[in-house]
């Protein structure tokens, strides 16, 4: 089909969402072949200081034979004068417009949607121009966007200390404990972007969510209905399509990590993981050390080290350098430090696994909930203090574990030790009351995107509607 529609899609260039975003245009385009798929990346001007993760997940793809086009935009010097990691996407976004507009304009196809990441928003007005559907990919949690979606419409910004929690109707209210730190400075640049960003949504045909409504019935609700919006103020489509993970057959069988996995019992190993971002100075790592050690637990920790770029994952660990001396070798019998990358979906589905501390970025909590493993929450930023109070509070499967966000998310080995117990010790009841509400969540996630299943009949509608839009050409 010469003339088969294009969908274009616009990832940011970060693990957590350019994967993501990928995942779910692989998992669309198996609901038919009524259109073509291609993405416009915005890439790093220094190949070091870009995501691994990303360039190595690129190309695995060539490897599969996705039958997708990438389209590399031309580089644009970033923004150098922003206040936080919101506020340089809106400005990079931004500055992208001219090239995302001209790919569209030059596509050999017509074009029948640009799908562009939340934190991209800003290129659904060029989209809007040439009179293209555009939809939202929200890789986040449903219930930020609709506490953003409440904050965005309020009338006026008001001081947080004023109050010490946000009633989002619909939602049970959110403590003041949760927000993320970018809700503390109202008048900052990335706040204003965060609200921007969510302002814009109201401009798409649709917003795609990661999610579905058994993991967060409320906030799904509340989306569809327009609850958190100023009455009669006009209201995109919300697709709840989650879980969509990266479950691939991986190459990373042989690993160490997994054969390691593989000599230790059933459900008695606690794996401790940050994402992509997560890294602890020295004096954490060995609060850390000294907790493992003192739990008597069996432990595989993934210990990685922070990268001096913006958006660039972390770096491997020196063990020398960042643990307490001798802890390897007093742990070895039950214990694995890991100092670099670790597969965490293969890792997390074993079955030696029983617990997961996890930084409760997204991806990482809907992967141990599709593995029906348990978490203490250790949240470092971005919405993942209130991810830590979604899975703590409303699905319950999460042992809370106390954290002084005003020395730094920093937790004392007193405090992991004793979480960890409460995860881990047989004949906790806390172990007993996580693990019995994980296994029901896994089987609510696995059914939601099978044949017949909520997730899946959203994804399809969304398909369908794709695939009948009428393209718009060079000429629109």
């Amino acid at each position: 089909m010469a003339n088969k529609p294009c969908v274009y899609f616009l990832p940011v260039y970060a693990a957590g969402h350019l994967i993501a975003m990928i995942e779910f245009a692989k998992r669309l385009s198996t609901f038919g072949n009524s259109f073509s798929i291609h993405f416009l990346l915005i890439l790093p001007d220094n190949p070091n200081q870009g995501s691994p993760l990303c360039s190595s997940y690129l190309q695995s793809l060539e490897a599969q034979n996705t039958p997708f086009q990438f389209h590399p935009l031309p580089f644009v010097e970033p923004p150098t004068s922003f206040d936080g990691v919101e506020e340089f996407l809106s400005l990079r976004a931004r500055s992208y417009m001219p090239h995302v507009k001209a790919e569209l304009l030059a596509s050999p196809s017509p074009v029948s949607a640009l799908v562009v990441d939340f934190f991209a928003n800003n290129v659904i007005d060029a989209a809007n121009e040439l009179n293209i559907p555009s939809y939202v990919y929200y890789t986040s949690p449903a219930t930020s966007l609709a506490l953003f979606s409440h904050l965005s419409n309020q009338e006026r910004e008001n001081d947080p200390k004023d109050f010490s929690e946000v009633c989002v109707p619909g939602l049970v209210p959110i403590p003041s404990t949760c927000w993320p730190d970018v809700f503390w400075n109202r008048k900052s640049g990335s706040y204003k972007s965060l609200m921007n960003f969510t302002r814009l949504c109201t401009k798409a045909k649709a917003v795609v969510v990661n999610s579905n409504i058994y993991l967060e019935k409320a906030a799904v609700e509340a989306l569809s209905e327009g609850t958190q919006h100023v009455p009669g103020q006009k209201l995109p489509d919300i697709y709840p399509i989650g879980p969509v993970l990266s479950l691939r057959e991986s190459k990373s069988k042989d690993h160490e990590c997994l054969k390691w996995l593989d000599r230790q019992p059933m459900k008695s190993v606690v794996f401790l993981c940050f994402g992509s971002r997560g890294a602890f100075d020295v004096s954490q790592n060995r609060e850390i050390a000294r907790a493992l050690e003192q739990s008597g637990h069996r432990f595989l920790w993934a210990v990685r080290t922070a990268s001096k770029y913006l958006l660039r994952d972390l770096t491997n660990a020196n063990l020398d350098e960042v643990l307490p001396r001798g802890f390897t070798e007093k742990t070895k019998e039950r214990g694995l430090v890991w100092p670099s990358l670790v597969p965490q979906i293969e890792i997390l589905s074993h079955k030696a696994i029983g617990g997961f501390v996890t930084h409760c970025g997204w991806n990482s909590s809907m992967e141990s909930l599709w593995f029906g493993v348990p978490v203490i929450p250790w949240p470092h930023g971005a919405e993942q203090h209130l991810n830590a109070f979604h899975l703590m509070k409303e699905l319950q499967v999460a042992v809370a574990m106390e954290i002084d966000r005003k020395n730094e998310g920093f937790v004392s080995a007193t405090e992991l030790e004793r979480a960890i117990k409460c995860l881990m010790d047989e004949g906790s009841e806390d172990r007993r009351r996580v693990r019995e509400k994980a296994e029901k969540i896994k089987l609510a996630c696995r059914k939601a995107v099978e044949v017949g299943g909520v997730s899946y009949a959203h994804m399809q509608k969304l398909a369908e509607e794709l695939g009948k839009q009428k393209g718009h050409s060079k000429s629109a």
